[in-house]
């Protein structure tokens, strides 16, 4: 394992590493996973247009937060990947103790996990190398090498989660209220 204190140079931005390819390309399979299982929203028009560009808003500025090695949207792209594998894997193991998965559910529930463990492997192998290292101790160069691929992978993976649609299967709690205090 490396450590980021040996990284101290002032010369050129290391080379960008694979590992941080293979986040986004998990993340747009993990999308596809999520668009296959959920289908296109069936919201009005306005509403999937707002999710669509608020999803690529926020993934194409996390996505570039995180490739420049910015503190708060790495530890916000690490939250979101670790609670994305706990419910996946809940998920999984609701539905194998339920008994034998339906076709779909059997290849799409251990394909988001799959992807998602990817995702963390490769984000856990870019916080290792020496570009995040260079990223965290030096100040942003004029001649830094283009990130926009690997935004644009962002952005078109936040679009693709604003066209999935809801889970139905959600938490749901009822309150019941009475005007004489009895339920």
């Amino acid at each position: 394992m490396r450590d980021s204190q040996d990284y101290t140079w002032a010369g050129p931005t290391p080379a960008l590493p694979r590992s941080i390819w293979v986040v986004a390309w998990a993340s747009l399979a993990g999308q596809l996973v999520l668009l296959l299982d959920r289908g296109v929203r069936s919201d009005n028009e306005v509403s999937i247009i707002g999710s669509v560009l608020l999803g690529m808003l926020l993934l194409g500025f996390v996505s570039a937060g995180v490739v420049r090695a910015r503190t708060i949207r790495l530890v916000l792209a690490w939250i979101v990947l670790g609670l994305s594998a706990l419910a996946e894997t809940v998920a999984l193991i609701e539905h194998l103790d339920g008994g034998a998965l339906e076709d779909r559910e059997s290849v799409l529930l251990p394909a988001a996990l799959l992807t998602t463990v990817v995702c963390l492997v490769a984000l856990w192998r870019f916080h290792q190398s020496a570009w995040f290292a260079w990223h965290r101790n030096n100040k942003p160069a004029a001649n830094r090498p283009s990130i926009t691929h690997l935004v644009a992978v962002g952005v078109l993976v936040g679009a693709l989660g604003g066209l999935a649609g809801a889970t139905d299967d959600g938490f749901e709690a009822g309150i019941h209220i009475s005007a004489t205090g009895q339920r």
